[in-house]
């Protein structure tokens, strides 16, 4: 699927992420300052999903291992993008170059399921000033509920007391003939009050409180020159070896915990604080057009931006932060030596969660 910073999620290994580099040639035709705006708003749904993926699945009980116990989980959180975030207005971003007609300015995000809608540019011909239809927005992939598949492992290794980790070592693969990697690490803690204060230990329920933090980063390679907006390249240009896409997610997330066993099922609900900081780059050296350097008379702004051509160094740099609370309940079902558990969590976004584990406690 070519979107300009799709993030996208495969098996068991974490997540890729890709570059549509003809709609980053399109976005850029106006100068780094529209097209980060424009960027930034269609898949800012992704990039919050991101954080609400990576904040679930920590837990599923909120009894701890006994010394030395452990398990194994295997799981997929999966997030549902909220209606709001399915569209942007494009008039409401602060564009400095580009429009949408009245009536017609709310454009489809990474994750709805509409078309683009199409920017003008305002352009003086002759002493007038006239409106130039000169590209649409990209649509949506009409892919609103997004997987994020998590391993992590949970060991006893203090007094009521569990270690979580989450590891995923650096994972290669291509995009579009592009070489991408990508990996995760997380750490997380969860300590069983009720056994280890005298006046609650009485009470027919666990309860924990939980801390966690984990960090999921990625690169992918880019080749963009004068070839992406359909001119060649001048005589000796040479293309920036070190283009790139960079994609880094950190996350934090604490709370409390309650969980009742019932013969071979445990429910457990929780409260949680959740914070979240997303970040999509486009490093290196690119040839972007300025419009400053238009000239004022023309027959197509096509012809005129060969004219305005820069080098821009890091031209795209968005940055995403989210501070929410979270609430969610669930179960865990016994069987022998592995255990099957889901739950659902009320947060900026509805998240599922199922999964199983193996080991003992």
């Amino acid at each position: 699927m070519k979107k300009i910073l799709l993030v996208a999620l495969v098996a068991l290994a974490g997540f890729k992420f890709s570059f549509a580099q003809s709609d980053v040639a399109d976005m850029l035709r106006f100068g780094t300052h529209d097209a980060n705006l424009l960027i930034g708003a269609y898949v800012e749904p992704y990039a919050k999903g991101l954080g609400v993926g990576m904040n679930n699945s920590w837990y599923y009980t909120a009894e701890t291992h006994k010394l030395w116990g452990f398990d194994l989980a295997f799981s997929v959180s999966a997030f549902k993008v909220a209606d709001s975030d399915k569209t942007f207005d494009v008039n409401k971003l602060g564009l400095k170059y580009l429009y949408a007609q009245e009536g017609n300015s709310i454009a489809s995000t990474a994750a709805g399921s509409t078309g683009g809608v199409p920017l003008y540019y305002d352009a003086n011909y002759q002493g007038m000033t006239i409106p130039v239809e000169y590209f649409s927005t990209p649509g949506g992939s009409d892919f609103d509920v997004v997987p994020v598949p998590i391993i992590q492992a949970s060991f006893g290794l203090l007094p009521n007391t569990d270690i979580i980790g989450r590891y995923i070592p650096k994972v290669k693969f291509d995009i579009d003939n592009e070489k991408a990697d990508v990996g995760l690490w997380g750490i997380g803690f969860k300590h069983n009050i009720r056994k280890s204060l005298p006046f609650i230990k009485h009470l027919p329920i666990d309860i924990a409180l939980f801390a966690a933090y984990s960090k999921m980063s990625g690169e992918s390679t880019m080749h963009f020159d004068y070839t992406n907006y359909g001119y060649s390249n001048p005589a000796g240009y040479v293309v920036d070896e070190n283009q790139r896409g960079e994609l880094e997610s950190k996350n934090f997330k604490y709370g409390l915990i309650v969980s009742k066993k019932i013969a071979v099922i445990t429910f457990f609900a929780s409260v949680t604080g959740n914070s979240s900081k997303t970040t999509f780059d486009i490093l290196g050296r690119f040839p972007i057009p300025d419009p400053e350097r238009l000239s004022d008379d023309y027959t197509s702004i096509d012809d005129l931006l060969i004219d305005a051509m820069v080098d821009e160094e890091d031209p795209i740099a968005l940055h995403y932060k989210d501070n929410y609370i979270g609430l969610d309940a669930g179960f865990r079902l016994k069987l022998a030596f592995f255990s099957l558990f889901g739950s659902i969590a009320k947060t900026n976004y509805v998240t599922y969660n199922a999964g199983l584990s193996f080991g003992f406690r």
